[in-house]
């Protein structure tokens, strides 16, 4: 057919594609989430120069590297930079991601034979697997998946073809090497796929093609381990590290697939199964993992349409035995360290993660997971089904592109069929993503717009309480201020690291006893120009919003309290208030005063007598003396969390010679003991081990460590815990505080 007619068809095919997706520039985001927190990158960028890579606007004091995403916040920054909104910016930059998929699809068909209607075709059933566009929230990671055909395009061009001209080699070499840096880039679930499949493919080719042999050993395979090489060289030296820390299995369980969930689709998630009746109602109540679990690993059409064209056409094309053992391991790779089928929890106290004792069998892949560097970061091993779907998409190429009449025919029936089993209802996605750019203008019109004439340009600020703070990374980079906060939770373990100690002694997401001392000492040790109180939480804003104003009674609360200080301003808006030191307020800081005022007002609890009982649970007279790293208080007492917690005892009369504490470590199945250093007012004490059997410990208090105190009659107990960890990095529950001691009271002697 003319060009004329092949342009609407593509048109459509490209518009079906991004409509299915959800990114369409001025009319519709993907989703929330991830994505807003991604916008505050880009717009980071932007404030920034135009070759900057770090955010500098949140993440205080050293810049942020993006921990993945960054082939995504780069481009969108570019966008921004050109007029777009941060949301249409968002939206066209995934929307030019999902088109170079596209065409690479398409050259992969051309590749096997395949016309261009035929490439159209595996071109949409490439991007309507729920594998891509159901992972729309997680931002880059379904950018990479999506873009797993462009990396096995350079793949198979540098594997495959392999002509013998310098000149093409080199060309293809450097494609391969930079779509390696690419994937890297993009997310790490995805080239961890292309690394093992094209790895796949190299081997499948040395063994089903011994005249490649020579080419192969020689040339190929050491482009294909440079690539990589750099690759993660380049990575490493972004985020300013080699690996992030592995988890349990207990967590690669819980997000392993189900075999029903490759069968049975999950209700609300494709049209026309929901029609006839064939999807089934699944919730987190029931089953391990998250929802993204089983709302995108329906895959059985396209392994079935894969698995008949592999014995149709394995010996005619030897290639696709090739194609199909990386369908097979993604498959095994998806179900976890242990095998599930219809497995439902037992237990209403049972979390996310999935205790081994509660799955069928093991699979084996353990030995992967658990050992192999960058597969111990794989957490979500559901994931491994898009290497799995690309593999099995590899074959249906195959099919449609054969010679066979027969094959290509019932393969291109078996490809319309899986387009129309995977596709959304499409009405409800495009409303979807037009309510999320509606959603996110509200969003930036209400927060942005109440903040602009109050905070200035540049100026340091906080978020308080910290969270995992998705929306600040917006904000801050629409404001262009500077904050300590920082979205992403591997962002914030690290930012956290280089905060100040007053910054450090906050409690995460709580208003605990000092909580009003901190804030006022960050403003008169001049950390801070203004602290901003939402009324909201910042995480949950940037997935919904409007929201509901749930803080808003604490911080008037607060503010009553120290509201009456003539040495603060503030400023009490729609969404936050803003506190800031008055003039007077910075003259008293200028001359080192302001800090000693609240430290007396705020910080020193009642002196402690001797033989006086302190109680740290939450309705106990200990919580005043609890000074920096530690937990709100529980029904039980409190636990630590972070890798080190102080105590500030005040001293009254008597002669204090110990401290007994009625404590316990944090200690189980995959955590035996905890060891524990201990200094006061800056005096080494000792070490201690405490196991499970431990309840308590006692330190004796010399005449040195009462001599070193800068403040008379004061101990200032100090403990570091270089084993505290997460429940959650345990897969014990969701818990990802740091903890190591569990405090139930003390006696000073």
């Amino acid at each position: 057919m003319s060009s004329s007619v092949k342009l609407p068809v593509l048109v459509v095919a490209v518009s079906f594609i991004l409509l299915v997706y959800g990114a369409i520039p001025f009319l519709g985001v993907p989703a929330l989430g991830i994505p807003v927190w991604s916008m505050g990158f880009a717009m980071s960028f932007v404030n920034d120069s135009l070759f900057s890579i770090y955010a500098t606007n949140f993440g205080m004091p050293e810049p942020a590297p993006m921990a993945f995403g960054l082939a995504g916040a780069l481009p969108t920054s570019w966008f921004i930079r050109m007029g777009l909104s941060p949301g249409d910016a968002y939206s066209a930059m995934a929307a030019v991601w999902l088109l170079l998929s596209f065409y690479a699809a398409m050259k992969i068909s051309y590749l096997f034979g395949s016309g261009f209607y035929r490439a159209i075709l595996a071109g949409v059933v490439w991007l309507t697997m729920p594998v891509v566009w159901a992972h729309a929230g997680y931002a880059m990671l379904s950018l990479g998946f999506a873009l797993l055909p462009l990396y096995f395009w350079a793949a198979i061009k540098l594997f495959l073809q392999h002509q013998q001209n310098n000149s093409s080699f080199f060309v293809r070499s450097l494609f391969y090497c930079l779509v390696c840096i690419l994937a890297v880039f993009m997310d790490g679930y995805s080239f961890m796929m292309f690394a093992c499949g094209s790895s796949f493919l190299v081997i499948s080719r040395f063994i089903l093609n011994p005249e490649d042999r020579a080419y192969l050993l020689k040339r190929a395979v050491w482009i294909h381990v440079a690539g990589f090489g750099i690759a993660y060289l380049l990575y490493a030296l972004y985020i300013g590290k080699t690996q992030f820390q592995a988890y349990p299995m207990d967590f690669f369980r819980g997000w392993g697939a189900d075999l029903i969930f490759f069968a049975l689709p999950t209700q609300g998630i494709h049209w026309i199964p929901d029609l006839l009746g064939l999807s089934v109602t699944r919730s987190g109540n029931e089953y391990f993992g998250d929802s993204s679990v089983w709302k995108t690993t329906f895959s059985l059409p396209i392994f079935l349409a894969a698995f008949w064209i592999w014995v149709k056409i394995k010996k005619s094309q030897r290639i696709v035995t090739g194609f199909l053992v990386i369908a097979l391991f993604g498959f095994y790779m998806s179900l976890g360290p242990s095998l599930k089928v219809a497995s439902v929890k037992q237990s209403e106290d049972l979390g996310r993660s999935m205790p081994s004792e509660e799955a069928v069998v093991p699979t084996g892949s353990s030995l992967l997971s658990g050992y192999l560097p960058g597969f111990q970061n794989m957490r979500a091993s559901y994931r491994w089904i898009a290497l799995g779907v690309l593999g099995a998409w590899l074959l249906l190429v195959c099919g449609i592109s054969s010679n066979r009449k027969d094959v290509s025919t019932i393969s291109m029936a078996l490809a319309f069929g899986v387009v129309v089993l995977n596709i959304p209802d499409v009405q409800s996605r495009y409303q979807s993503s037009v309510s999320n750019r509606e959603a996110l203008i509200s969003a930036h019109n209400d927060l942005v717009g109440s903040l602009d004439n109050t905070l200035r340009e540049n100026e340091r600020v906080v978020f308080l309480p910290y969270r995992n703070d998705f929306m600040v990374n917006y904000l801050a980079g629409a404001l262009d201020i500077y904050t300590y906060n920082i979205g992403g939770d591997k962002n914030l373990s690290q930012a956290s690291k280089h905060w100040p100690e007053t910054m450090k002694g906050f409690v995460m997401g709580a208003y605990d006893e000092r909580f009003d001392g901190r804030m006022l000492l960050l403003l008169s040790q001049g950390l801070v120009d203004a602290v901003v109180l939402p009324y909201f939480d910042l995480l949950d804003a940037a997935h919904r919003w409007p929201i509901k104003l749930d803080n808003k009674s604490k911080v008037q609360e607060i503010l009553a309290d120290i509201g009456d200080r003539e040495f603060l301003s503030i400023e009490e808006g729609p969404f936050y208030s803003v506190v800031r030191l008055s003039k007077k307020g910075a003259k008293l800081a200028e001359k080192n005063v302001l800090e000693d005022r609240i430290l007396k007002d705020f910080y020193y609890p009642a002196p402690v007598e001797l033989n006086q009982k302190l109680r740290f649970n939450e309705s106990g007279d200990g919580k005043g003396y609890l000074w920096e790293g530690w937990s709100y208080p529980e029904s039980w007492g409190t636990w630590s969390n972070a890798g080190q917690a102080t105590l500030i005892l005040p001293l009254g009369s008597g002669r204090a010679s110990s401290v007994k504490f009625d404590a316990i470590p944090f200690v189980g199945k995959h955590l035996k003991k905890q060891n524990i250093h201990i200094s006061v007012n800056d005096v080494f004490v000792e070490s201690i081990t405490l196991d499970h059997e431990d309840h308590g410990f006692e330190l004796e208090i010399s005449d040195k460590m009462k001599d070193n105190s800068t403040i008379e009659n004061m101990l200032k107990i100090r403990f570091e815990f270089p084993d505290a960890e997460a429940p959650a990095k345990l897969g014990i529950n969701s818990d990802s505080r740091k903890l190591a001691l569990g405090l139930k009271s003390l006696v000073v002697q």
